[in-house]
């Protein structure tokens, strides 16, 4: 794969895992190959996300977690703006996909990923370009 990868927020969680070996491995082979090139993306959606799971799913201290958003600095990060929200309402509209999977796919469209990375859309699909590719595959 080449070209810009999304990070949707399950797969970040992963790399933290205590109870899945084999997907946190997984996840961090990906995240490894792609992380040197700066090719990885990720939203403030992402960041609250992966926040709130690690706290209220795992259990997680906040200020570790707050610690281990560190390890994505080199991230690009899509600020949600109207326009990108906006974006998503359509492509929930069209494709019959929930707002929050929306609102992934219209950011990692606005910072023109070819990838978005994650375990919760039907892997090998492409919407509006953007091919859906599963960490686990």
């Amino acid at each position: 794969m080449t070209g810009k990868v999304f990070v949707d927020s399950n797969v970040l969680v992963y790399l933290f895992s205590k109870t899945e070996p084999k997907k946190k491995t997984a996840c961090a082979q990906f995240i490894s190959k792609f992380n040197s090139k700066n090719q990885l993306v990720w939203s403030t959606q992402v960041i609250q996300e992966f926040y709130s799971a690690m706290t209220r799913k795992y259990g997680e201290d906040p200020l570790k977690t707050k610690e281990s958003i560190s390890a994505f600095d080199n991230f690009e990060l899509v600020v949600n703006d109207r326009k990108i929200i906006e974006h998503a309402i359509d492509i929930q509209i069209i494709n019959q996909l929930s707002f929050w999977d929306s609102l992934i796919i219209s950011s990692a469209l606005s910072s023109k990923c070819d990838y978005l990375l994650t375990e919760d859309l039907q892997k090998n699909q492409i919407i509006s370009g953007l091919q859906i590719v599963s960490p686990f595959e």
